[in-house]
């Protein structure tokens, strides 16, 4: 189980309704364009866990077919691995990215079994903040770096604010 699910099932009892039947279809759902974050602050740990379908970061998402969609693949994966380009956080939190755990079909070894499938993208990036009082927003860099992002879903679990919203390329701050 990833830290932000540990942290959003048994951190905050009250958000359980966001695993409830009737949010499961809209919780799974696989649109294009569209991605969810989901922010989750307990103490001094910082988890921002990113789903979206491959599509809208890529442009496709099935496995492979040329050297240049393997360089694209290749180029996310990286473009992935570096967290302090595609999320702000305040300076005064002093947050260190601590863990990044990046899961998709298409950065397995044997993808072509996946070809026929829609690819997502599971990613967790974990932050150690010396100071988590003074961690109020952040910036979601994504939509300069993915063109075919066209919106965010948000929800955030920090103490006990519980907020849900939505970012697009004309709004890309979020605030708690």
């Amino acid at each position: 189980m990833h830290s932000y699910s540990r942290l959003f099932i048994y951190g905050v009892g009250s958000l359980l309704l966001i695993t409830t039947p009737a949010h499961a279809h809209e919780q799974h759902a696989h649109v294009h364009g569209a991605a969810k974050l989901n922010i989750a602050i307990e103490g001094k740990s910082l988890i921002l866990a990113l789903e979206s379908p491959m599509e809208s970061l890529l442009g496709f998402e099935h496995a492979p077919r040329n050297p240049q969609e393997q360089a694209a693949v290749d180029a996310l994966k990286k473009q992935l691995s570096k967290p302090a380009q595609l999320f702000e956080l305040p300076a005064k939190a002093e947050c260190e990215s601590t863990a990044i755990d990046l899961e998709s079909p298409l950065f397995e070894h044997d993808i072509h079994q996946h070809d026929s499938h829609h690819a997502d993208l599971d990613a967790e990036f974990a932050y150690e903040c010396k100071q988590p009082g003074q961690l109020k927003r952040l910036s979601v860099q994504l939509f300069e770096r993915f063109p075919h992002l066209h919106k965010i879903d948000v929800q955030i679990v920090a103490g006990q604010i519980q907020k849900i919203t939505r970012l697009t390329p004309g709004q890309n701050q979020v605030a708690w």
